[in-house]
């Protein structure tokens, strides 16, 4: 069983006798704090010979109001002495189950003597203590090192800061005989300080084990004094075990409970419901911790891209990179009707990346094991005008990320990346994918690139009509081509052109209008085609008219777009 400590300062100054109230309890009347403090303490909780009480003193404080010899005080310079019974006596009067013993502390007077209270008190806890501080005497920064200490034990010894009070003597009711002052609880600023930490556990390192913990420490007894019946605590209690679960799911990759979103729900819901009744300044927090969660939807494959997102800005870069890239796999699954929990069809829409990628860089895809069925839904996937080069170029680089994190960098064919090219990977990989998420619901973005000697601006509205129908128009000149020109140096104009027009395809669906010169233009509608690239040419009349002056006059009339084969 833990440790009871209560710890106080006591001070110089000549106390008055009162009462000291808090809710049910009423002191006897007292000129010391420290004696209604226990009296109310260990009225409230059983306290054993195993616990123990210090009282820290400055040598002034032990002449003037521990010992007191003679058991009298004089109040005013020659008003003469009056009965005053020191703490240490009064205290020995109250047969209390434990020892509570004098510290000697310094004045304070400069940082190095605080910092040798701060010491004095760090070496009096032990391992797993319940402490219990009445901060009502003492120096003015007293309740900043209280609440410092407390944490800083609380990290080192494992302590629990069960109570920090106040005894306002300055506010009693002087009307009354004798006078009745309050015993102020401000250990809620102590809690506030675990929730603060514990949210900044969530919201910077994606775990939200402590907000768990603060959720079961800090409102089971509230609930078991209520019998369960304490709404506000109950609703905060269901809010961090929710919270808990949602971060689990993240930090272990549970792409089934992050798809479906019903933890992510319970959370906005018992946000909801939250009102601030236990501790309202814990309501910003709380809030900050749903935003967190902002996006996510019951039964929608983008909340594991979200997810990789949570990872990335809490360091878990491991997680990041399988959430991201299984979550680009379960929205196509979802696209193409495909179940998102079924490896055989994940499988399918992973030979599609694969396939777009090699047809991106020019290369044939080999895959194996697919039915006529599974290949035909494949070209149906790198075919949708969503997959884009620079989606299926992202996925191959994950998955060569993924391999390197996950192998620990032990691979026979590749050195390891270095971490700094890692992170860059994931993020850059993640921004354009939460871009592409952004546009889902949009039209793709399509270009129509007019690769010829005719700018868009001296085309008919007819023509300019018809190229709108394939995207926004661009220019692109058609470079002039030497007749004496060798077929290796068209090779490599071509090569120019058509990556410059890849660099276009990359997050975009393109069309090409080539028209040009003869031998190159078969060159590019041949490389464009072969990775996947829509060309077509434009179709036209030719209509010649005699003028007067007996000279023909020749005019072109656009009929229509027709697609190279």
């Amino acid at each position: 069983m833990a440790r009871k400590v209560f710890i106080s300062v006591l001070g110089t100054g000549f106390y008055g006798k009162c009462i000291y109230k808090r809710d049910e309890f009423e002191s006897g009347n007292t000129r010391f704090i420290q004696q209604a403090t226990l009296q109310m303490l260990t009225n409230s909780d059983s306290w054993t010979s195993d616990d123990h009480g210090y009282i820290l003193l400055t040598q002034k404080a032990e002449v003037d109001n521990w010992i007191v010899k003679g058991d009298e005080r004089e109040k005013f310079s020659n008003a003469g002495k009056e009965e005053y019974i020191g703490l240490e006596k009064t205290i020995g009067g109250m047969n209390l189950p434990f020892a509570v013993e004098g510290i000697s502390i310094p004045d304070g007077n400069d940082e190095d003597e605080i910092w040798q209270i701060f010491d004095i008190v760090f070496e009096k806890l032990q391992d797993g203590d319940e402490l219990y501080f009445d901060i009502t005497h003492g120096f003015r920064y007293l309740p900043m090192l209280v609440l410092v200490l407390g944490n800083y034990a609380k990290f080192l010894k494992n302590i629990k800061v069960k109570s920090i009070t106040y005894g306002n003597f300055e506010s009693r009711n002087t009307k009354v005989t004798p006078n009745v002052a309050p015993i102020i609880d401000i250990t809620s600023f102590s809690a506030l300080q675990d929730w603060t930490i514990a949210a900044s556990d969530f919201l910077n390192h994606g775990d939200a084990s402590r907000l768990v913990l603060c959720g079961n420490e800090q409102l089971k007894p509230i609930l078991r004094e209520a019998k369960g019946k304490d709404v506000a605590a109950s609703n905060l209690k269901a809010l961090c075990k929710n919270i808990g679960e949602f971060s689990d799911n993240v930090r272990f990759c549970r792409g089934m409970e992050l798809y479906h979103g019903k933890t992510s729900s319970r959370v906005a819901a018992s946000l909801l419901n939250e009102r601030g009744d236990y501790l309202k300044p814990l309501i910003p927090l709380l809030y900050k911790v749903g935003d967190y969660l902002h996006g996510f939807k019951d039964g929608k494959a983008e909340n594991l891209i979200l997810a990789s997102d949570i990872c990335v800005k809490s360091g878990n870069w491991q997680a990041a990179v399988t959430l991201l890239q299984e979550g680009v796999v379960s929205l196509f699954c979802t696209r193409h009707n495909l179940k998102i929990e079924n490896c055989d069809q994940r499988k399918i829409v992973n030979n599609a990346f694969f396939k777009k990628q090699c047809r991106f860089n020019g290369k044939s895809s080999l895959y194996k094991f697919l039915s006529q069925n599974e290949e035909k839904i494949v070209d149906e996937i790198v075919n949708d005008e969503l997959l884009t080069y620079g989606l299926a170029l992202d996925f191959a680089n994950l998955s060569d990320v993924r391999n390197d994190i996950n192998h620990a960098g032990m691979r026979d064919n590749k050195a390891p990346m270095k971490i700094k090219k890692l992170k860059g990977n994931i993020e850059n990989c993640l921004a354009q994918i939460l871009n592409f998420v952004d546009k889902l619901s949009q039209t793709p973005s399509r270009l129509f690139l007019n690769l010829s000697n005719h700018p868009s601006s001296s085309w008919c509205k007819e023509q300019l009509a018809a190229a709108a129908e394939f995207g926004e128009i661009e220019d692109i000149a058609f470079p002039m081509v030497d007749p004496g020109s060798t077929s290796e140096i068209v090779e490599e104009a071509a090569k120019e052109i058509v990556e410059e027009i890849k660099s276009r395809a990359k997050w975009n669906t393109v069309t090409v209008h080539v028209m040009g010169e003869m031998s190159l233009t078969y060159i590019l509608v041949k490389k464009l085609s072969a990775i996947g690239i829509r060309c077509v040419c434009s179709t036209s009349y030719r209509m010649v008219k005699d003028a007067e002056d007996g000279k023909k006059i020749v005019e072109f009339h656009f009929e229509r777009f027709r697609e190279y084969e």
